[in-house]
């Protein structure tokens, strides 16, 4: 089998913004600036879909990154195309390892579409789904929801609607002064009770050191199940000081996931205790990170949906024994925002747990006429 063609499919549909704000926080040692979302929901954002075809008539499809982040420039195309045309896609080691060694300034993880999409080859070949493949170890995996709001009454109340559907487990971005996260956490704690799970996302805070220990001393009061990127992953000294002191778990590694082996560095220089992970990199990636952590007792935990809108994040879940949870957003409309480029069967947890389709590879289902309708460009 032999690879033909890779053609990248362009949208642009309403979403999640692909700017931020950012706006002056005080501290009382220094001026700090934290990011800040101001989402009408009307910015039309591209989304790119890679499909890679071959002489046998299989065909892998990704989107590239997981919608967000990440769109490949002219000179990747090219450089893909020159080194997998005519290759066998069943070939990963080659293709995935030559492409690292002829993009050495490209940015890092920038073939992680292109890997989905032979793992998507790959599954459809032998006639299973990508996490059979793999050798799954768990049909479902539980989800956690993502509340907002700028009120601690518009935080209950999205609370309430999660754990409506069927989710027992909550995670917050507050993005409030310290004093006032502080405070919303017992709050928080008090009002959904001990039987739910919560957890906490630090990324649009900017703590200092000393003011994300308070945090973790608090969350650990109030038996949060973890503490998410308190620092900023690339603060190595200040990350392993702060987890050798808190008792709560420190989730991290998010800004590094396209660097494998500088996650890898980090976790064994105990910066964080459980790393963060995304298949827009690469499931590859994604599995031989798993395969490393599992040797030091550590878990891998997907960051958002992921690739496909959440498909590729599922199969792997179950696929990976020391993945625990997945994380239903951004975005919140996010299987809308599938559906409107054609992909007719995005992840949506039923009673806060997800599977993966039971389809050969991915197990996307697609309105190709919907698909091709929609799409603004082909390149």
């Amino acid at each position: 089998m032999k690879i033909t063609e890779v053609e990248i499919s362009v949208f642009e549909v309403p979403m999640y913004p692909a700017l931020t704000d950012v706006v002056e926080i005080t501290s009382q040692t220094q001026k700090k600036w934290k990011q800040s979302f101001s989402f009408s929901g009307a910015e039309a954002v591209p989304i790119q879909v890679m499909k890679v075809r071959t002489d046998e008539g299989i065909e892998g499809v990704s989107t590239v990154g997981d919608w967000r982040y990440t769109e490949l420039s002219w000179q990747q195309i090219l450089q893909l195309r020159d080194i997998a045309i005519g290759k066998d896609p069943l070939d990963k080691d080659f293709l995935i390892g030559t492409l690292g060694v002829a993009s050495r300034f490209f940015e890092p993880g920038w073939i992680g579409a292109f890997d989905n999409c032979l793992w998507d080859i790959s599954g459809k070949y032998f006639g299973l789904p990508v996490a059979e493949l793999l050798g799954v170890k768990k049909k479902k995996v539980q989800a956690y929801y993502n509340i907002s709001g700028n009120s601690e009454e518009a935080l209950f109340k999205d609370g309430d609607q999660a754990l409506k559907k069927g989710y027992s487990v909550l995670k917050d971005h507050l993005s409030f002064s310290v004093e006032q996260n502080l405070e919303v956490f017992k709050n928080l704690r008090s009002y959904f009770g001990p039987e739910v799970g919560l957890m906490h996302d630090a990324a649009l805070t900017n703590y200092t050191f000393k003011e994300a220990f308070n945090v973790g001393e608090r969350l650990t009061l109030e038996n949060y199940i973890w503490f998410e990127e308190p620092l900023r992953d690339r603060n190595l000294n200040e990350c392993r000081e702060l987890v050798n002191l808190l008792n709560i778990t420190v989730a991290g590694g998010e800004t590094l996931m396209n660097e494998p082996d500088i996650s890898k560095i980090w976790l064994d220089l105990n910066a964080f205790d459980t790393m963060r992970v995304n298949a827009r990199h690469g499931s590859s990636n994604v599995l031989d990170l798993a395969n490393y952590c599992a040797l030091r007792n550590a878990n891998v935990e997907p960051n958002s949906l992921g690739p496909l809108f959440g498909i590729i994040h599922a199969h792997l879940a179950c696929a990976i024994e020391n993945v625990e949870w997945f994380e239903t957003s951004p975005p919140s409309n996010g299987p809308a925002i599938a559906k409107q480029i054609g992909l007719l069967n995005p992840v949506i947890p039923e009673n806060g747990w997800v599977t993966y389709p039971d389809g050969v590879g991915w197990g996307t289902q697609w309105d190709w006429d919907m698909f091709e309708h929609a799409r603004t460009a082909v390149l």
